[in-house]
Parts: C-alpha cells; structure tokens; sequence
C-alpha cells in the first residue's frame, strides 16, 4: 500500500519550535508545540488561524464538538473557539500540577498529570479524580477503561461515572511505555519498554486484555518509536507509527496481528502522528514540521 507526502507546512507558519501533540477535527488539523502556541490548519495545511495558549509547551491537545482543548506544564486546562482559538474558559489556571495529557469522550474530559492524578470533568465541570501512583506520560479512554501509561506500564482502570463520585477498580498492568493508540474499540497498541517494538493488545477485559501481537518496528539502527496512531477506515483497522528514524508507517490490524502495509520518509523525526480525513495522516515533529502522508 503506497504511501506519498502529499503536502507540507509552510515554512514561514510553522512552529517556532518541536510539534508535540496533533488532533483532527471536523475537517481541521489543529497543533500545540514546545512554543506553547496553538494553531489551526486547513486538511492542506494552510494556517487559519493561532495564539499563544500557554507560556510553557502545549502537552496534549482533544477535541469535542465546540471546544479545543489543551494542557500544558504552565498548570493549566483550557478550552478555545475551533475556527478563531479565542480561548473560552480555563477550567484550570496557575495550578501547580504540570496537565501531560487530556482526552475527550462522550461528554467527559479526562486529563492526567505529572502526579498522577486522571481529573475527570462532565460537562466541563469537575466530577472527580482518581490517582495511579506514577506520571501519567500517556493516556487514551475506551469507556468504562482509562488507560493510563506510566514510566514503564500501561495502567487499565475501570471508571464509573454515574454517582456522586467516581468509583473505579484497577483491572491489570501491562509491560510497556508511551506512546499508546486506540485502534477502534477493539485493538490497543503501545511500545515496549525499549521503545523499539509495537505491542498490540485486545481492549477485551473478558480475555484478559491479551496480547495479540510483538512487532519489531524494523528502522535500519533501530530508533526510538515515538508517535502511534490508530484509525478505523470502512472496513480498515490501521495503525500507523512513526519516530527518530523519520518514517511513518502503515500496518494493517486484525485478530492474527500486525502486517506492514507501505512506509514513506518524511525528512523530520516525529513526535506525533494523528488521521485526519479517509487515506490522510498528519505527522508533525523538530523545528515545527507538519506534513500530510497519503496513504492510497
């Protein structure tokens, strides 16, 4: 399956400095960096719009129907316009807690922090918050399970939000390290603890949350995997990845495991990778790169 840089930022509207979260929403490409900005992007990654969100890196960035949000090692949690990023509200500000990454669904916000604490918001309204003894360097949510990566574990808790207060159990800890993606409901994926190989894992607590897969990530002095990304295209369940050694990569998921389907070089070591539209994926790393890889 060929895959093609399509486009590229402009030069003179890229970041200042390292890209470190992408999301799509809504037809848009949005990006926060080490520069603390945020900026809107056209899916041809012509610059919209931007502002300076934070005084200190933007973490991570989610997405809900009316708000863009993002966290920041500055303490503080907010929310911006989509088209303008005029800022809304700051559901948290000057906090001394560094916010590493956030995630939205079905109505609930989740962010986790440098204590980690998983803060649970409803309605962008403090609901609660659970602690998992470490960092919380990577996060993702197939509801009722938070998955909540550590230094060296991928921590599995099951949240129930439908009291006064959150009740939660912790399920299992699996071996491994950031980055990890959702791939539909039904796959996980993350890195083992060297950071070279792709583990891939059923969300099925009924099994266990198994492993499927252990996948050598295959770069020619075998870098560093930083950024996964997991997409369901009509019938296609895909994961692409990408890092030091500057190329993204498809792979087919399914039951028996990964297949390598087609990698391109895209001339920059990557921090993030994100889909956007069917057969688009937008990889963004060093010096405030974005490209858009085709994958057809």
């Amino acid at each position: 399956m060929p895959l093609a840089v399509a486009c590229r930022a402009n030069d003179a509207d890229k970041h200042d400095k390292d890209i470190t979260a992408l999301v799509f929403h809504k037809g848009k490409l949005y990006s926060g960096g080490d520069d603390g900005k945020l900026k809107v992007w056209s899916a041809d990654l012509v610059k919209e719009a931007e502002v300076q969100a934070h005084a200190t890196p933007v973490y991570s960035l989610a997405a809900s129907d009316d708000a863009i949000y993002s966290v920041s090692s500055d303490g503080s949690i907010k929310l911006f316009e989509p088209n303008t990023l005029k800022e809304k509200q700051a559901l948290r500000q000057g906090e001394n807690a560094e916010y590493w990454r956030v995630r939205y669904t079905n109505g609930n916000l989740y962010v986790g922090d440098n204590e980690g604490n998983i803060l649970v918001f409803k309605n962008n309204q403090y609901y609660g918050a659970v602690n998992v003894a470490a960092p919380v360097k990577g996060l993702q949510v197939v509801e009722p399970y938070v998955l909540a990566v550590q230094d060296t574990d991928l921590v599995i808790t099951e949240f129930k939000l439908d009291g006064e207060k959150i009740q939660w159990t912790q399920d299992t800890t699996i071996p491994g390290r950031v980055p990890v993606a959702l791939i539909g409901s039904a796959y996980l994926a993350l890195i083992d603890r060297d950071g070279k190989e792709i583990l891939l894992h059923s969300t099925d607590k009924h099994s266990g949350f198994k492993q499927i897969a252990k996948i050598v990530h295959g770069s020619e002095d075998n870098r560093i995997i930083n950024a996964l990304a997991g997409v369901e295209w009509a019938t296609d369940k895909l994961l692409f990845s990408g890092g030091w050694d500057k190329v993204v990569k498809r792979w087919k998921v399914s039951d028996q495991g990964l297949i390598q389907e087609g990698s391109v070089s895209v001339d920059l070591v990557i921090n993030a990778i994100t889909p956007g539209e069917p057969t688009a994926i937008y990889a963004g790393g060093t010096d405030g790169h974005i490209v858009r890889v085709d994958s057809n």
